[in-house]
C-alpha cells in the first residue's frame, strides 16, 4: 500500500518512512470523543501524567522533558493552559457574589489616586485572570533564572509552566474550602515555592528552601510590579 502521509510504498503496519499507522479509523464523533477522553484520563501519558509526575517526582519529569524524553509528557504550555481553563471552570461553577465597589468613599489625595489605580488593576486583571496567569511564567522563569542558572530562559519558562500549571490545580481544592482569588491564595504560593525547591533541590536541602523562597520572593515582586503598572496604564 500506499502511505498516505509520505506516499511511502510498504506492507507493514506502520510506514517505516515516517510511522503512519496503515489502517486509519475513519473520523467519527465517537472516536473524537474517545480520544479526547484517553488523552487526559491516562495515567501513564497527558495531562494524568504530567499531575501524577509533578506531584512525586517533580524534578524528574522536567529533567526529562528538557532533555529530549518527552514521549507521554504533556507539552507544559498546554498542561498549564488546561490547568488554568479547568480552574476557571471551577470558579464559575462556584462563584462568589462580588461585592459593589464604591471607589468614591476612599480618601482624598494620594490615597485616592493609588485606591484608583488598585481597583482599575484589580478590574483588569479579574476581566484577563487567564492571560494574566499565564503570562506569570515570565517573571517566575525569570527569577529562576536569576537564581538558578542550570538552564536557558526558554527553559525555564517550561519549567514555569508545570510549576504554575500543577500549583493552579491544588489551587482549585484550596478556592473550594478558602475561596480565596487565584492571584492572591497563598496555598498556590506555598505550591510554587515547593515545586521549585523539589525540582531544583541540591544534597544541600537547606540551601534548595532558601533559594526557593527567594524565587517566590522576585516572582512577587514582579507582580506587584506588573499590577502597579497596569494600574497606573488603567487610570
Amino acid at each position: 500500500m500506499i502511505c498516505r502521509s509520505c506516499n511511502q510504498e510498504h506492507n507493514n503496519n506502520f510506514c517505516p518512512n515516517c510511522g503512519e499507522k496503515r489502517d486509519v479509523e475513519k473520523i467519527t464523533l465517537t472516536s473524537m470523543m474517545s480520544y479526547a477522553f484517553a488523552s487526559v484520563t491516562n495515567m501513564d501519558k497527558g495531562f494524568l501524567l504530567n499531575l501524577k509526575m509533578l506531584l512525586l517526582k517533580p524534578q524528574r519529569i522536567t529533567s526529562e522533558y528538557l532533555n529530549g524524553k518527552r514521549k507521554g509528557i504533556l507539552n507544559p504550555i498546554s498542561f498549564l493552559i488546561l490547568s488554568v481553563t479547568l480552574y476557571l471552570v471551577v470558579l464559575e461553577l462556584f462563584k462568589i457574589p462580588k461585592k459593589p465597589s464604591d471607589i468614591s468613599k476612599l480618601p482624598s489625595g494620594t490615597l485616592e489616586t493609588l485606591g484608583n489605580m488598585s481597583y482599575k488593576a484589580g478590574q483588569f486583571i479579574r476581566t484577563y485572570l487567564k492571560f494574566f496567569w499565564i503570562l506569570a511564567i515570565i517573571p517566575l522563569g525569570l527569577a529562576q533564572k536569576l537564581i538558578f542558572r542550570k538552564y536557558n530562559f526558554t527553559e525555564h519558562l517550561a519549567i514555569s509552566s508545570f510549576i504554575i500549571g500543577q500549583a493552579t490545580l491544588v489551587g482549585i481544592i484550596s478556592y473550594l474550602i478558602l475561596r480565596w482569588p487565584l492571584i492572591f491564595d497563598p496555598v498556590i504560593y506555598i505550591m510554587i515555592t515547593w515545586m521549585v525547591y523539589r525540582v531544583f533541590r541540591t544534597n544541600n536541602k537547606l540551601d534548595s528552601l532558601l533559594l526557593a523562597f527567594v524565587v517566590l520572593f522576585l516572582f512577587i515582586l514582579q507582580l506587584i510590579l506588573i499590577t502597579f503598572l497596569i494600574g497606573l496604564s488603567q487610570v
